[in-house]
């Protein structure tokens, strides 16, 4: 009867020990357990706000030090890296001003000379005489000039040395170009202190 008895407590208190040391809801999971089976419960030891830890790594040193991807915060805009512009290195320089000395006017005097010799060349076909002539001539003059029959132009050589008979503009001049049949006028024209000299217009002898 006694052994009876000893048999039926020493069961009753197997039970509640068990039942003491079982885990209820609400109660916080073993660090231990939590660290072997690698999951990490919400509220415990560690948290989301911290380094996770794994069964690898139960101190979560290496996950303090991984390096995190710096992000904006919200409503910031995120930075943006543009490159450096690229400057146009043929684009369009200031005018260079424009003045009248001797040799300026040698220029117009040197390109007058040669408009003339190209204009009177009138032993020459017409594609030949129009090719010496119109790099001369400016875009303006080409379309006017293109068309003349050379075996229309009454002078054949010029006779003398072109004179500047007006330089009231920087930018135009007129010269005298002597020739058989008298003195061609011949209106030049550049764009700027450094352009050359070209042929606007070619104005044959008064009365001729």
């Amino acid at each position: 009867m006694k052994k009876a008895v000893v048999v039926v407590v020493t069961v009753v208190a197997l039970a509640i020990a068990t039942w003491v040391g079982w885990p209820r809801e609400g109660d916080a999971a073993d660090p231990a357990a939590q660290a072997e089976s690698g999951f990490v419960a919400p509220g415990g030891e560690d948290d989301f706000d911290g380094p996770a830890r794994t069964a690898d790594d139960p101190t979560g040193a290496a996950a303090a030090t991984d390096p995190v991807e710096e992000r904006p915060a919200p409503g910031e805009a995120a930075a943006e890296v543009t490159a450096e512009p690229e400057f146009d290195e043929t684009a369009p320089q200031e005018p260079v001003e424009a003045t009248w000395d001797d040799t300026v006017r040698q220029a117009a005097r040197d390109a007058a000379r040669a408009t003339m010799a190209a204009f009177v060349a009138t032993d020459r076909t017409a594609d030949v005489w129009w090719d010496g002539l119109e790099p001369l001539l400016t875009p303006q003059a080409r379309p006017i000039y293109q068309d003349v029959d050379p075996r229309l132009v009454p002078a054949t050589q010029v006779t003398g040395e072109p004179e500047v008979t007006d330089e009231t503009s920087t930018l135009l001049a007129e010269v005298a170009v002597p020739t058989d049949i008298g003195p061609y006028t011949v209106l030049l024209t550049r764009a700027d202190g450094a352009a050359p000299w070209l042929a606007e217009q070619i104005r044959p002898p008064e009365g001729s």
